[in-house]
């Protein structure tokens, strides 16, 4: 069935959460993570879209609300800008990460949407965001503690008219404001690596120590350095610029107790599923009229879907291009035939891809149902790759990681009591390999109310 593989990469989404000293009615942590890699004009980058959630996944563990683009164009671009602008006033903590390509014309640094079309400097201002830009948001908030993280140092894919005013990499960039700090993935003017495996060094080695406990920021971003030093075989030096006022630990502090925890997510405990064939079921703590906002997602990737149910939005990080007359959207999630299903379509299998249901009102949410794998018929089955454990994430916060069977029959899991949610989230996680495919594949994924 499935050949040819769509180059769509992805965005790199960041989210970086902190544990501070804070009192009962501080304001939210809240991130802005965009990955960028599927551009229409220029170079493709394969990694942000990995990078990106990886880094959201983390940060969303340690408490903050993450407003996620991906393969975000200038539209995209500029109202995630101004909603997280909104949601950065007054917080403990706002954190931008920006995957993708990033350009440095005249001394100044500009991050591209994917449909980005520079021919010329001129139309930078028109196609492109100044990073000057984020750092005023930044600013402008009153946030106590201002991060950015830009794994934007890729090679210049401009055209060779604007060689002139261009130069390797990024600009240095001041962080002037109290309480800010800014990393780049390599030093100013130099090349940051894109990566051979499924993300770029600088993200692997910020994912790998966020949520150390007992971590410092600073001694964290020196763990980071090093190890992009390493890897990179000393080709790539990451480089920060900070202003910070005291001391500040994503993973939290031994000595702290729970009141202070940064994580919102609960400790779910797995129960057995009711019906279908045999898995691993999650049971979420109840937390009801607490909604995380809906994750972002490319709107070209997302569809509307009308049922007895009332009506939904089913939405897809990335979707394998059509062959041979079948389509693989996320509505074939959605239309109650096994010979239909949504398949990923990004490189490798598909693992940090996801999915998203999302309801036009919290309903009371007692499981739900899957389908695993391209059910069309058992050789189709067989040579793409199934889901072999996925995590859930709930609208309340609560996460839990699954395992499912390798079986094309439905499979059902259960929460321990109803769960208050308006939208359910599945990641890819391992995959069951296909025989000749690695794209990854599933049938049906419904929810099952309790309301």
């Amino acid at each position: 069935m499935i050949g040819l593989r769509s180059t769509l990469a992805g965005f790199w989404v960041i989210c970086v959460a902190l544990l501070l000293p804070v009192s009962a009615h501080a304001s939210a942590k809240v991130a802005l993570v965009i990955g960028n890699g599927s551009y229409q004009a220029m170079s493709s980058l394969v990694n942000p879209a990995n990078d990106a959630n990886l880094m959201t996944n983390k940060l969303a563990a340690l408490g903050f609300e993450v407003i996620r683009v991906i393969d975000g164009d200038r539209r995209d671009f500029y109202d995630a800008l101004t909603q997280f602008g909104r949601k950065a006033q007054g917080a403990e903590v706002a954190l931008v990460f920006y995957a993708g390509h990033g350009v440095q014309v005249n001394g100044r640094n500009w991050l591209l949407p994917v449909d980005a079309q520079i021919q010329a400097s001129t139309d930078l201002p028109g196609q492109a965001v100044k990073a000057d830009d984020l750092l005023e948001i930044m600013e402008a908030s009153g946030a106590k503690l201002k991060l950015v993280f830009l794994d934007a140092c890729r090679n210049n894919p401009l055209p060779r008219s604007l060689s002139r005013g261009t130069s390797n990499g990024l600009a240095r960039l001041e962080a002037n404001a109290a309480g800010m700090m800014i990393a780049f993935a390599t030093s100013p003017g130099d090349v940051a690596l894109d990566g051979t495996g499924r993300n770029s060094p600088f993200t692997e080695a910020l994912a790998t120590w966020i949520d150390t406990p007992d971590l410092e920021i600073r001694h964290l971003m020196g763990r980071v350095r090093e190890s992009v030093y390493r890897d990179t075989g000393k080709a790539q030096l990451p480089w920060l610029n900070e202003a910070l006022i005291g001391e500040f630990y994503f993973g939290g502090r031994s000595s702290e107790t729970s009141a202070t925890s940064t994580s919102n997510t609960a400790s779910p405990s797995p129960t057995a599923p009711t019906g279908g064939t045999a898995g691993t079921g999650p049971t979420l703590s109840l937390q009801q009229s607490r909604h995380q906002p809906v994750p972002r997602y490319a709107g070209n990737l997302c569809r509307s879907a009308t049922s007895g149910q009332g009506n939904w939005q089913v939405c897809a990080s990335s979707v394998l291009d059509p062959q041979h007359g079948n389509r693989y959207g996320p509505l074939n999630l959605l239309d109650g035939n096994p010979s239909t299903a949504w398949v990923e379509g990004v490189g490798g299998n598909g693992a940090g891809e996801s999915i998203l249901i999302a309801f036009d009102r919290p309903r009371l949410l007692s499981g739900f149902d899957v389908v695993n794998g391209y059910a069309k018929n058992r050789d189709i089955y067989s040579k793409n790759a199934r889901l072999q454990t996925a995590r859930i994430t709930l609208s309340d916060g609560s996460t839990q990681t699954i395992s499912l069977p390798d079986s094309m029959r439905s499979s059902r899991f259960a929460f321990g009591s109803p769960v208050e949610a308006s939208w359910i989230e599945i990641e890819i996680g391992s995959v069951y390999p296909g025989t000749r495919y690695t794209d990854t594949a599933v049938s049906e994924f419904a929810p099952v109310f309790a309301d």
